[in-house]
């Protein structure tokens, strides 16, 4: 089984059509996706985002698309099931979520976390679940200019080439940097 989530960066509008597709916050206000989870607290956050919210979870009901908020995210059961509390941000709910429903394939899509920006703050908790999602089995592909699974120049630690594709294939191998 497949999810693919698709967060609101640079990228998003790449991801397919077809397939089990879970918008992150207000991506429904962008595109068709077939379930919407938001954990947000949006009394955190100022009145255009609650705002963009309420219209988010207006066009999920108008559509029929199930909108998975804080009011019926099964949290006790997710934190039960996996024995931890370890949530930074949304797309750490969402990939815990798809593992609980027992998706085994999950495609990144949109989920950038720069670390030129405030998001490095969360980079840590997606590569958290996604490292669970591996450890389960699942395969997880991150595409676009997502940083998260990659180091911060792309480059592979000690050969100094560039990492794997989001496919999974390796790019030609360098050779090992010594100090000797």
């Amino acid at each position: 089984m497949k999810v693919i989530i698709i967060g609101k960066g640079h990228g998003w509008q790449d991801a397919p059509l077809e397939g089990e597709c879970w918008g992150i916050t207000q991506l429904i206000l962008r595109r068709h996706v077939t379930r919407v989870i938001d954990l947000n607290d949006y009394t955190l956050w100022g009145p255009d985002e609650a705002r963009d919210a309420r219209w988010a979870r207006q066009e999920a009901a108008r559509n029929g698309v199930p909108y998975i908020d804080r009011d019926n995210y099964p949290l006790k059961e997710i934190i039960e099931y996996f024995g931890t509390d370890y949530f930074s941000n949304t797309v750490d709910y969402a990939i815990a979520l798809a593992l609980y429903e027992g998706f085994t394939e999950i495609d990144l899509y949109g989920v950038n976390l720069s670390c030129l920006s405030e998001y490095i703050y969360l980079k840590a908790g997606v590569e958290y679940w996604i490292g669970r999602a591996q450890g389960m089995g699942a395969k997880v592909r991150a595409y676009g200019e997502s940083s998260v699974l990659k180091t911060k120049d792309g480059k592979l630690y000690g050969y100094g080439t560039k990492q794997r594709k989001a496919d999974g294939t390796l790019r030609e191998l360098g050779t090992p940097v010594s100090l000797w």
